[in-house]
Protein backbone atom coordinates (compact mmCIF):
# COMPACT_ATOMS: atom_id res chain seq x y z
CA UNK A 1 0.00 0.00 0.00
CA UNK A 2 1.07 3.28 -0.72
CA UNK A 3 -0.15 6.69 1.04
CA UNK A 4 -0.92 9.78 -0.36
CA UNK A 5 -3.09 13.17 -0.13
CA UNK A 6 -2.94 16.58 -0.10
CA UNK A 7 0.41 16.78 -1.46
CA UNK A 8 1.23 16.75 -5.19
CA UNK A 9 2.66 19.37 -7.64
CA UNK A 10 1.59 20.14 -11.65
CA UNK A 11 4.55 19.90 -12.93
CA UNK A 12 8.30 18.36 -12.74
CA UNK A 13 9.82 20.93 -11.16
CA UNK A 14 7.37 20.66 -8.39
CA UNK A 15 9.11 17.32 -7.67
CA UNK A 16 12.52 18.75 -6.58
CA UNK A 17 11.16 19.77 -3.06
CA UNK A 18 7.72 17.21 -2.63
CA UNK A 19 10.00 14.27 -1.74
CA UNK A 20 10.58 15.30 2.10
CA UNK A 21 7.13 16.58 2.78
CA UNK A 22 6.18 12.88 1.81
CA UNK A 23 9.23 11.54 3.61
CA UNK A 24 7.70 13.31 7.01
CA UNK A 25 4.06 11.46 6.70
CA UNK A 26 5.27 8.06 5.43
CA UNK A 27 3.71 8.91 2.06
CA UNK A 28 4.77 7.56 -1.51
CA UNK A 29 1.91 8.00 -3.71
CA UNK A 30 0.65 11.28 -5.79
CA UNK A 31 -2.09 12.22 -8.10
CA UNK A 32 -1.23 13.05 -11.98
CA UNK A 33 -0.86 16.76 -12.41
CA UNK A 34 -3.75 17.77 -14.32
CA UNK A 35 -2.82 20.27 -16.71
CA UNK A 36 -0.48 17.57 -18.43
CA UNK A 37 -2.93 14.91 -18.25
CA UNK A 38 -5.07 16.58 -20.33
CA UNK A 39 -2.57 19.03 -22.19
CA UNK A 40 -0.95 17.92 -25.31
CA UNK A 41 2.60 17.29 -24.42
CA UNK A 42 3.10 13.54 -23.91
CA UNK A 43 7.13 14.31 -23.64
CA UNK A 44 6.41 16.21 -20.57
CA UNK A 45 4.25 13.50 -19.40
CA UNK A 46 6.85 10.89 -20.01
CA UNK A 47 9.39 13.17 -18.31
CA UNK A 48 7.14 13.44 -15.48
CA UNK A 49 6.73 10.02 -15.05
CA UNK A 50 10.33 9.08 -15.07
CA UNK A 51 11.50 11.65 -12.59
CA UNK A 52 8.61 10.38 -10.35
CA UNK A 53 10.19 6.45 -10.34
CA UNK A 54 13.58 7.73 -9.51
CA UNK A 55 12.05 9.13 -7.05
CA UNK A 56 10.28 6.33 -5.80
CA UNK A 57 6.76 7.96 -6.27
CA UNK A 58 3.51 5.89 -7.23
CA UNK A 59 1.64 8.52 -9.82
CA UNK A 60 -1.52 7.37 -8.54
CA UNK A 61 -4.68 8.12 -10.62
CA UNK A 62 -5.86 11.43 -12.63
CA UNK A 63 -9.54 12.30 -12.18
CA UNK A 64 -11.52 13.25 -15.13
CA UNK A 65 -15.31 14.10 -13.05
CA UNK A 66 -17.66 15.65 -15.62
CA UNK A 67 -21.02 13.89 -16.45
CA UNK A 68 -20.28 10.65 -18.78
CA UNK A 69 -24.60 9.86 -18.58
CA UNK A 70 -25.60 13.76 -19.52
CA UNK A 71 -28.64 13.62 -22.52
CA UNK A 72 -26.38 15.73 -24.39
CA UNK A 73 -25.23 13.34 -27.11
CA UNK A 74 -22.75 15.96 -28.28
CA UNK A 75 -21.44 17.17 -25.16
CA UNK A 76 -21.30 13.23 -23.90
CA UNK A 77 -19.22 12.64 -26.99
CA UNK A 78 -16.52 15.30 -26.00
CA UNK A 79 -16.49 13.73 -22.44
CA UNK A 80 -15.79 10.43 -23.64
CA UNK A 81 -12.98 12.13 -25.95
CA UNK A 82 -11.74 13.57 -23.14
CA UNK A 83 -11.49 10.59 -21.45
CA UNK A 84 -9.62 8.52 -23.51
CA UNK A 85 -6.84 11.50 -24.22
CA UNK A 86 -6.35 11.11 -20.61
CA UNK A 87 -5.70 7.67 -20.88
CA UNK A 88 -3.29 8.03 -23.49
CA UNK A 89 -1.39 10.85 -21.36
CA UNK A 90 -2.03 8.76 -17.88
CA UNK A 91 -0.26 5.82 -19.71
CA UNK A 92 2.83 7.61 -20.94
CA UNK A 93 3.53 8.99 -17.59
CA UNK A 94 2.94 5.78 -16.08
CA UNK A 95 -0.38 6.72 -13.94
CA UNK A 96 -1.79 3.82 -12.51
CA UNK A 97 -5.66 5.20 -13.83
CA UNK A 98 -7.98 7.31 -15.08
CA UNK A 99 -11.11 7.69 -12.52
CA UNK A 100 -14.79 8.89 -13.13
CA UNK A 101 -18.18 8.08 -11.78
CA UNK A 102 -20.77 6.83 -13.47
CA UNK A 103 -22.81 9.84 -13.58
CA UNK A 104 -26.12 11.06 -13.66
CA UNK A 105 -29.85 11.50 -16.06
CA UNK A 106 -30.06 14.40 -13.57
CA UNK A 107 -30.97 17.75 -15.74
CA UNK A 108 -28.09 19.19 -14.05
CA UNK A 109 -25.51 17.71 -15.69
CA UNK A 110 -24.11 17.10 -12.24
CA UNK A 111 -22.47 14.10 -11.79
CA UNK A 112 -23.48 12.98 -8.15
CA UNK A 113 -26.81 14.31 -8.70
CA UNK A 114 -29.92 11.63 -7.71
CA UNK A 115 -32.55 10.64 -10.39
CA UNK A 116 -34.14 7.93 -11.08
CA UNK A 117 -33.31 7.18 -14.45
CA UNK A 118 -29.99 6.22 -12.58
CA UNK A 119 -30.98 3.12 -11.35
CA UNK A 120 -32.53 1.64 -14.30
CA UNK A 121 -31.45 -0.87 -17.01
CA UNK A 122 -31.44 1.91 -19.57
CA UNK A 123 -28.82 3.53 -17.67
CA UNK A 124 -26.74 0.69 -16.93
CA UNK A 125 -26.92 -0.50 -20.67
CA UNK A 126 -25.47 2.88 -21.54
CA UNK A 127 -23.09 3.46 -19.18
CA UNK A 128 -21.66 0.25 -20.68
CA UNK A 129 -21.58 1.45 -24.11
CA UNK A 130 -20.11 4.71 -22.71
CA UNK A 131 -17.33 2.24 -21.27
CA UNK A 132 -16.66 0.65 -24.09
CA UNK A 133 -16.54 3.69 -26.51
CA UNK A 134 -13.58 4.96 -24.44
CA UNK A 135 -11.78 2.14 -24.19
CA UNK A 136 -12.18 1.29 -28.31
CA UNK A 137 -8.57 0.69 -30.03
CA UNK A 138 -6.90 1.88 -27.27
CA UNK A 139 -3.53 0.29 -26.46
CA UNK A 140 -3.10 0.71 -23.16
CA UNK A 141 0.39 -0.77 -21.03
CA UNK A 142 0.02 0.92 -17.42
CA UNK A 143 -3.14 2.63 -17.08
CA UNK A 144 -6.49 1.91 -16.16
CA UNK A 145 -9.92 2.96 -16.39
CA UNK A 146 -11.56 3.03 -13.63
CA UNK A 147 -15.00 4.02 -11.68
CA UNK A 148 -15.73 4.91 -8.73
CA UNK A 149 -18.80 3.99 -6.91
CA UNK A 150 -21.15 6.81 -5.36
CA UNK A 151 -24.71 6.50 -3.89
CA UNK A 152 -26.42 7.75 -7.06
CA UNK A 153 -26.32 5.23 -9.01
CA UNK A 154 -26.74 1.32 -9.85
CA UNK A 155 -22.67 1.27 -9.61
CA UNK A 156 -22.84 1.23 -5.62
CA UNK A 157 -23.15 -2.35 -4.05
CA UNK A 158 -20.38 -5.24 -4.37
CA UNK A 159 -23.01 -7.86 -6.40
CA UNK A 160 -23.85 -4.91 -8.51
CA UNK A 161 -20.36 -3.46 -9.05
CA UNK A 162 -19.02 -6.84 -10.36
CA UNK A 163 -22.17 -7.85 -12.18
CA UNK A 164 -21.65 -4.51 -14.33
CA UNK A 165 -17.40 -4.78 -14.72
CA UNK A 166 -17.93 -8.14 -15.82
CA UNK A 167 -20.68 -7.35 -18.23
CA UNK A 168 -18.11 -5.26 -19.72
CA UNK A 169 -15.74 -7.67 -19.34
CA UNK A 170 -12.35 -5.55 -20.67
CA UNK A 171 -9.23 -5.84 -18.98
CA UNK A 172 -8.53 -2.46 -18.91
CA UNK A 173 -11.55 -1.26 -16.50
CA UNK A 174 -11.41 -1.43 -12.75
CA UNK A 175 -12.77 -0.48 -9.83
CA UNK A 176 -11.31 2.54 -7.71
CA UNK A 177 -12.49 1.40 -4.93
CA UNK A 178 -13.84 4.23 -1.89
CA UNK A 179 -15.30 1.58 0.79
CA UNK A 180 -16.99 4.54 2.50
CA UNK A 181 -18.71 4.92 -0.58
CA UNK A 182 -20.14 1.57 -0.21
CA UNK A 183 -21.83 1.84 3.26
CA UNK A 184 -25.45 2.58 3.54
CA UNK A 185 -27.77 3.03 6.31
CA UNK A 186 -28.45 -0.28 6.88
CA UNK A 187 -24.40 -1.35 7.07
CA UNK A 188 -23.19 1.49 8.92
CA UNK A 189 -22.49 -0.34 11.95
CA UNK A 190 -21.49 -3.79 10.15
CA UNK A 191 -18.80 -2.14 8.08
CA UNK A 192 -16.62 -5.37 8.84
CA UNK A 193 -18.80 -7.58 6.55
CA UNK A 194 -19.67 -4.90 4.05
CA UNK A 195 -15.87 -4.60 3.61
CA UNK A 196 -15.47 -8.54 3.51
CA UNK A 197 -17.98 -8.95 0.97
CA UNK A 198 -16.33 -5.82 -1.42
CA UNK A 199 -13.23 -7.45 -1.24
CA UNK A 200 -14.50 -11.28 -1.41
CA UNK A 201 -16.72 -9.88 -4.59
CA UNK A 202 -14.08 -7.54 -6.07
CA UNK A 203 -10.67 -7.56 -4.69
CA UNK A 204 -9.29 -8.55 -8.36
CA UNK A 205 -10.68 -5.91 -9.70
CA UNK A 206 -8.94 -3.48 -7.68
CA UNK A 207 -6.67 -0.58 -8.82
CA UNK A 208 -6.76 3.11 -6.40
CA UNK A 209 -8.74 3.32 -3.00
CA UNK A 210 -10.09 6.17 -1.13
CA UNK A 211 -9.62 6.08 2.47
CA UNK A 212 -12.18 8.21 4.25
CA UNK A 213 -14.55 7.48 7.73
CA UNK A 214 -18.11 7.72 8.00
CA UNK A 215 -20.52 8.66 10.85
CA UNK A 216 -23.87 9.55 11.64
CA UNK A 217 -25.20 13.34 12.26
CA UNK A 218 -27.29 12.61 15.18
CA UNK A 219 -28.14 16.40 15.43
CA UNK A 220 -29.77 16.42 11.92
CA UNK A 221 -33.25 15.91 11.34
CA UNK A 222 -33.35 13.40 9.06
CA UNK A 223 -30.94 10.17 8.07
CA UNK A 224 -27.75 12.40 7.78
CA UNK A 225 -24.34 10.67 7.01
CA UNK A 226 -20.86 12.68 7.36
CA UNK A 227 -17.45 11.87 6.08
CA UNK A 228 -15.22 13.15 8.83
CA UNK A 229 -11.41 12.79 10.01
CA UNK A 230 -10.12 9.00 10.02
CA UNK A 231 -10.79 7.56 13.34
CA UNK A 232 -13.62 9.64 14.26
CA UNK A 233 -16.31 7.17 12.32
CA UNK A 234 -17.69 3.62 12.27
CA UNK A 235 -15.14 2.56 9.31
CA UNK A 236 -13.18 -0.66 10.44
CA UNK A 237 -10.05 0.64 9.84
CA UNK A 238 -8.38 -2.42 10.85
CA UNK A 239 -10.47 -5.21 8.52
CA UNK A 240 -10.13 -2.28 5.67
CA UNK A 241 -6.31 -2.30 6.01
CA UNK A 242 -5.21 -6.20 6.24
CA UNK A 243 -7.58 -6.42 3.14
CA UNK A 244 -5.84 -4.01 1.34
CA UNK A 245 -2.26 -5.48 2.07
CA UNK A 246 -3.15 -8.42 0.54
CA UNK A 247 -3.72 -6.30 -2.87
CA UNK A 248 -0.45 -5.63 -4.87
CA UNK A 249 2.26 -4.07 -2.82
CA UNK A 250 1.94 -0.50 -4.68
CA UNK A 251 -1.88 -0.04 -4.62
CA UNK A 252 -2.17 3.54 -4.24
CA UNK A 253 -4.29 5.13 -1.36
CA UNK A 254 -5.41 8.37 -1.18
CA UNK A 255 -7.19 10.38 1.84
CA UNK A 256 -9.39 13.33 0.02
CA UNK A 257 -11.88 15.90 0.35
CA UNK A 258 -10.67 17.49 3.26
CA UNK A 259 -10.27 21.42 3.39
CA UNK A 260 -7.53 21.79 6.05
CA UNK A 261 -4.06 20.51 5.81
CA UNK A 262 -4.07 19.24 9.41
CA UNK A 263 -7.33 16.96 9.04
CA UNK A 264 -5.08 15.52 6.24
CA UNK A 265 -1.79 14.88 8.81
CA UNK A 266 -4.48 13.76 11.29
CA UNK A 267 -5.55 10.98 9.00
CA UNK A 268 -1.82 10.34 8.11
CA UNK A 269 -0.64 9.35 11.68
CA UNK A 270 -3.91 7.67 12.85
CA UNK A 271 -3.53 5.51 9.01
CA UNK A 272 -0.18 4.56 10.25
CA UNK A 273 -0.90 4.03 13.79
CA UNK A 274 -4.19 1.43 12.64
CA UNK A 275 -1.93 -0.34 10.07
CA UNK A 276 0.48 -1.00 12.82
CA UNK A 277 -2.37 -2.28 14.55
CA UNK A 278 -3.21 -4.19 11.79
CA UNK A 279 0.19 -6.06 11.72
CA UNK A 280 0.30 -4.34 8.36
CA UNK A 281 2.36 -0.99 7.23
CA UNK A 282 2.52 1.42 4.10
CA UNK A 283 5.37 1.80 1.94
CA UNK A 284 7.83 4.40 1.99
CA UNK A 285 9.02 5.94 -1.19
CA UNK A 286 11.52 3.74 -2.72
CA UNK A 287 13.53 4.74 -5.67
CA UNK A 288 15.17 2.21 -7.92
CA UNK A 289 18.85 0.90 -7.13
CA UNK A 290 21.79 3.69 -7.77
CA UNK A 291 19.09 6.65 -6.79
CA UNK A 292 19.35 8.43 -3.81
CA UNK A 293 16.28 8.94 -1.60
CA UNK A 294 16.47 12.58 -2.08
CA UNK A 295 15.11 14.10 -5.21
CA UNK A 296 17.76 16.85 -5.60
Amino acid sequence: MRLGGWFGTENIAGLEGLCAALDAHGLSAIGAPDPLVRGDDSEACAAFGARAVACGIVVGEAGMWENLMTSDAALRARRISLVRHMLRQADVMGCRCVVSLAGSRHPSDHPLAHHAANWTEDFRRGFREVVLRILDGLELKRTRFVIEPWCNTFFYQPADIRAFLDSVDHPAVGLHLDQMNLVTQQMLFRTTELIHQTFDLLADRVVAVHLKDIRHDNTHMFLKLDEVVIGEGEMDYHTYLRRLAALPADTPCFCEHFSREEDYLVSFARLHELARGAGVRFLPRTPPDGFLRSCG
